[in-house]
């Protein structure tokens, strides 16, 4: 093995150290094959054997400056091939640690629209609230839904883009590649987009930063929105920046798709043009499908919530308040400081760029990701910094740039040094931030979900009802059963419909979050029907925990029966 091979032996074995060190091992099984590497030892010590060995051979040689200079060289001539790793890299963390579940609101609302579009309709029916004669149609729409224009009907709340790409998988359970894939696109496009700027070594260390951002990390292994349309627009930008890359037909079949995904991000979609600048054919390849893609969104806003200008979140003026602005940007900057402070460095990178048409047009977009989200509603958990995802990786993008000016002061031998010594820095910041956010622990914390729909399919008639809140769209996902949402519902209003439900021979469950089960009593255990005094009939999780209670057990258990309950870990 020559000199060169063994350094970048050494190097990606010191990789594979840190990572093991800062994520505390792995342990997966993907498509039939277990996978388990728990302690970084074994790599720690092969790297630094392996480094040795070169160290010795490149002494010897008196060329250590020189197989240093030449692995820097390296790097940034074929840095497209090591972006590339990156982004597989990534997509295999996603794959291996992916949640596949329902839970909550937003995966829930996606997987169950995706399952509506393959069903060839565009509107849910809502039997319950026929039957029931309600006037709060909001109490038989779980999360992810609400009530439609058309009585009857139910309608998703969020936008379409990104369950019509997971309706094109083929398999029912397969939707979760779309945001495998996605995560593999918006790293290579993040790299892509700062080699352009500022050269091959500034897109590796791009790639580097957005692929290991705790943010970024968190939402990859979900089946959420916020990685698929940050891969739509750093795709987009990538085909534009640079000279000789307007590629402007799909740029704006990809601009298209962001918009799709996240429609309130819409008018962005003009950035790109200060790049395009004043070609007539290009302009209408990259307008034309961004074009056709806001018509079919207004179309179905029209038909959804009865105007193409509302969406299924509301209106403009109930989504944003500039009196938001204070509590946004100071949340959004602590976060970003707590999760990925080397993010902060951007403006340095732009400085340097700022030459560039394509830098400034970067840099405005992003302004804009950010402006559009300190007015809107204003959130307490660290995650929700995923609303700034597409910003976020044209921040790293303009560090990369900003690290590399900066270690291009160094001698030769300490740039090489220093880069590798940022990128594992980078690197172990990130996934360990991670690993204590739970990021590689949220698949076993969501399997609570679809343990608990389980016992629910085995257990209940399909005729049965479920009163549930945070997991009341992955129940009605997973079960098929009619749900009644205790928090949108007042006291009166939910025990009426109980009754209805009762009368009718449905039989009827609770089924909360361990978080749930204070504010659900608070809200209605002062009806006797719904105090939960009885033990439940299912509980499943770990750290977090999901009850399921029969209504149906509370004489039982008045009457002296005892109620066993089914745990699951």
């Amino acid at each position: 093995m020559n000199r060169r091979s063994l350094f970048t032996l050494a190097a990606a074995l010191a990789a594979v150290a840190v990572l093991l060190a800062v994520s505390g091992g792995v342990r997966a099984s993907v498509g039939g094959f277990r996978i388990s590497a728990r302690s970084p030892v074994a790599a720690s010590i092969a790297a630094l054997g392996v480094a040795a060995a070169w160290w010795l051979l490149a002494r010897r040689a008196k060329a250590v400056d020189t197989d240093l200079d030449s692995a820097w060289s390296a790097v940034d001539r074929h840095s497209t091939p090591v972006i590339v790793l990156s982004a597989i890299i990534s997509a295999l963390v996603a794959a291996i640690f992916a949640t596949n579940s329902a839970s909550g609101a937003d995966a829930s609302g996606y997987l169950s629209q995706s399952a509506m579009w393959k069903s060839g309709v565009y509107f849910q029916r809502d039997a319950l609230s026929l039957i029931l004669g309600t006037s709060q149609p909001w109490m038989t729409s779980p999360l992810g839904w609400r009530p439609a224009a058309i009585p009857g009907m139910q309608a998703p709340t969020y936008p379409p883009g990104l369950p019509w790409l997971m309706a094109a998988v083929p398999g029912t359970s397969n939707a979760g590649l779309v945001i495998v894939v996605s995560t593999a696109i918006a790293v290579w496009a993040t790299g892509a987009v700062a080699k352009r700027l500022s050269g091959g070594m500034a897109g590796v260390l791009a790639a580097i930063l957005i692929a290991t951002s705790p943010v970024f990390l968190f939402q990859s292994v979900q089946p959420m929105s916020d990685v698929p349309v940050t891969a739509a627009w750093l795709a987009c930008w990538a085909m534009l920046v640079g000279p000789g890359s307007v590629r402007s037909g799909l740029a704006g079949f990809t601009c298209a798709l962001a918009v799709m995904i996240r429609p309130n991000l819409a008018p962005l979609a003009v950035m790109p043009l200060f790049v395009i600048g004043l070609n007539l054919r290009r302009l209408v390849a990259f307008s034309l499908p961004v074009a056709l893609a806001g018509a079919a969104l207004m179309w179905l806003q029209w038909r959804w919530y009865g105007s193409p200008f509302r969406s299924g979140y509301g209106t403009a003026d109930e989504l944003f308040a500039v009196a938001n602005i204070g509590a946004n940007a100071s949340r959004y900057f602590w976060w970003t400081l707590s999760t990925s402070p080397a993010l902060l460095m951007a403006p340095v990178g732009l400085a340097l760029a700022w030459r560039t048409a394509s830098a400034k047009a970067l840099a405005a977009f992003a302004t804009l990701v950010v402006a559009a989200y300190l007015v809107y509603a204003v959130f307490d958990v660290w995650s929700y910094l995923r609303f700034l995802l597409p910003a976020l990786a044209i921040a790293a993008a303009f560090t990369g740039a900003a690290i590399i000016v900066g270690l291009n002061r160094l001698p030769t031998r300490f740039r090489v040094i220093g880069a590798l010594a940022v990128a594992l820095g980078l690197t172990a910041h990130g996934v360990s931030q991670a690993r204590a956010l739970d990021t590689f622990r949220l698949a076993d914390q969501q399997r609570r979900v679809t343990q608990v729909a389980g016992f629910l399919a085995a257990s209940l008639p399909v005729d049965a009802v479920i009163v549930a809140g945070e997991q009341s769209g992955s129940l009605r996902y997973y079960t098929g059963r009619s749900i009644l949402r205790w928090d949108a519902a007042s006291p009166e209003a939910l025990s009426a419909a109980i009754e209805a439900v009762n009368e009718a021979g449905r039989p009827v469950v609770v089924a909360l979050d361990a978080w749930e089960h204070e504010p659900f009593r608070a809200r209605h255990g002062g009806l006797p029907a719904l105090s939960l005094e009885w033990p439940p009939a299912f509980e499943a999780g770990t750290s977090h925990r999901t009850r399921v209670w029969r209504l149906s057990d509370r004489d039982r258990f008045l009457s002296g029966e005892s109620i066993p309950t089914v745990r699951q870990p």
